[in-house]
């Protein structure tokens, strides 16, 4: 099984209110809204350093930040465990409402693996057509959490976490592992929406599932869609999009 786990910015319970202190700073790079992990490199520098709450709450070990998130060492040591030296951590200083620095280390989370794995073919949607506001009409596949999600058993197999490229419930969050999954519950690292894809044994092809996408960008000779423009826009730059 494999499941998409995504952060639960809408819970007051989860979110622990902080705040950035460099802020302006922050906006300098542009808008680094990855949510859970945008599934590439992003540039250390584009997050912000420092943060202070603005409210009494508890600071769990996954949790929302101002467009990004925020997890615990905890959080950490359990995904290097499966897979050591892929994914990036951002450290970031933590302190509460009086101003008190947290013990103990957080980061920001960024999710290294980025492949697509959903069986369009076997969803209750299909590909469609939006309007951009600075370029041609946009290929997307849209679909969200309280939709049936399909995943390819032999696509996914050997992997603990990965982001979609295409196709994805909302881009932000990150799939993984039934055993992942496991260690998160046994280790009680919570608030995180988890929901169960199902897995079948159909091998996933480019030409049955992003057709439309790949289409699209040999028209128009352009990335399809945010994510895979910045995408191509890091590996023009480093060359790479790994660690």
């Amino acid at each position: 099984m494999a499941y998409y786990l995504k952060l639960m910015g809408y819970s007051d319970r989860a979110n622990p209110w902080f705040r950035w202190d460099n802020e302006d700073d922050y906006r300098q790079y542009g808008s680094k809204a990855i949510g859970f992990s945008l599934g590439f490199w992003v540039d250390p520098r584009a997050f912000p350093e420092t943060a202070q709450q603005a409210r009494k709450k508890l600071v769990h070990d996954v949790f929302p930040m101002p467009r990004c998130n925020g997890v615990s060492q905890r959080f950490k040591d359990l995904v290097e465990e499966f897979e050591p030296g892929v994914h990036q951590f951002v450290p970031i200083k933590l302190r509460n409402k009086a101003g008190e620095a947290y013990e103990g280390n957080y980061y920001v989370f960024n999710c290294m693996v980025a492949f697509d794995a959903l069986l369009v073919n076997e969803m209750d949607r299909d590909w469609e057509y939006h309007n951009a506001t600075d370029g041609p009409n946009l290929a997307l596949f849209r679909t969200s959490l309280r939709d049936r999600i399909v995943v390819s058993s032999p696509r996914i197999a050997g992997k603990h976490l990965w982001t979609p490229l295409y196709l994805g419930p909302d881009y932000m969050g990150v799939f993984c592992s039934d055993a992942f999954q496991k260690e998160l519950v046994a280790r009680k690292i919570r608030y995180l929406d988890a929901k169960h894809c199902e897995e079948l044994d159909i091998p996933w092809l480019p030409e049955e599932n992003i057709q439309p996408a790949l289409d699209w960008e040999a028209k128009h000779g352009i990335p399809c869609g945010y994510r895979a423009k910045l995408r191509a826009e890091v590996l023009k730059k480093r060359g790479k999009l790994e660690l």
